[in-house]
């Protein structure tokens, strides 16, 4: 696959889906999204399926940056944002489909801890229009204490790279009855091959396979809770509101829910990520250096028939954003 950007960014998890009404939420906020998503898990058998790319608002200059839409009439250029793409791994289905599906995100920092809030306002996504109710609560914090040592398997990761992996997984797991993932060195391990290889792929064979995978590029390591939390669940819970109970959902769609559905997946107990910066990433038109991120799943995730037990409605927790 190919995606061209000069500041871009891009994220890969396996997913099939449509449209659907979102669980009673409403999003409102200045970000302009391009979200690219492609999927893979473990030993997929991969069949031709529709692609979908949600309506969105993008504004390119010759330097390829993004800007929210603005109502003012002043004659300055808009803001520059960076661009986010998303692509998930192949799902373990018989009608898996590797598709792209674009949108922005104007990226946020909040010095390195990836601390995000809750919003009651209308994000300008592609599923806004099916939300019918407004999500009300007080803001929801992240952990401000983060460590920089080594994690052993099993741990709830001792560094703010892996707590900020870990807290911007469960966050969303806790909203649909899921328990809390581990941090895998294990899975860091293979994720740490694959993303040093510098080709936009997935590759679930690596150390004998058996894992879910996510991919993604343009999201520094400081700021890997964005990628997590904006693109792969934000931007993507709201093509699966008509599928929770569905054992095997259709996957014409599967690249618009594919991270998502992997994030929230009842069953993974797992979770190793690494992010390289790569001078040059293969599969990818771009002229600057890009960081690489892999993130592994055990058990896998996106299995056909077992999505009903396992990606579960929810239960109306409060919105993060990273």
């Amino acid at each position: 696959m190919r995606s061209t950007l000069l500041l871009s960014v891009v994220c890969a998890a396996g997913v099939w889906g449509t449209p659907l009404d979102m669980d009673k939420r409403v999003y409102e906020t200045d970000w302009s999204y391009v979200t690219l998503t492609e999927t893979s898990t473990a030993q997929p058998e991969v069949a031709a399926a529709t692609t979908y790319a949600p309506a969105q608002a993008v504004q390119e200059t010759e330097n390829v940056v993004t800007a929210a839409p603005v109502t003012s009439t002043s004659t300055l250029p808009p803001a520059p944002a960076q661009t986010t793409t998303l692509a998930p791994a192949p799902a373990n289905n018989d009608n898996t489909a590797n598709n792209d599906n674009n949108a922005n995100a104007n990226a946020n920092t909040d010095n390195g801890n990836n601390v995000g809030n809750v919003v009651d306002n209308i994000l300008p996504t592609a599923w806004t229009s099916s939300w019918s109710t407004e999500w009300t609560s007080t803001p929801t914090q992240a952990p401000t204490t983060m460590s920089s040592t080594t994690s052993s398997a099993g741990s709830q990761g001792t560094n703010a790279y892996q707590q900020a992996i870990l807290y911007n997984h469960n966050i969303h797991r806790s909203n649909h009855s899921a328990s809390s993932l581990t941090w895998s060195d294990t899975l860091q391990a293979s994720a740490q091959k694959l993303a040093a290889r510098c080709v936009y792929e997935h590759d679930t064979s690596i150390d004998g396979g058996g894992y879910g995978q996510n991919i993604g590029y343009g999201v520094e390591e400081s700021n890997i809770g964005q990628m997590i939390t904006n693109l792969m669940y934000n931007d993507e819970m709201g093509f699966f509101s008509d599928l929770y109970g569905l054992a095997s959902p259709l996957m014409a769609l599967f690249d618009s829910w594919g991270h998502f559905s992997q994030i929230v997946w009842k069953s993974t107990t797992e979770v190793g990520c690494a992010t390289v910066v790569c001078d040059s990433l293969g599969n990818v038109d771009a002229s600057q250096s890009l960081p690489f991120t892999v993130c592994n799943y055990n058990p896998a995730g996106n299995t056909g028939g077992e999505y009903a037990d396992n990606v579960l409605k929810p239960i109306g927790q409060p919105m993060y954003e990273a």
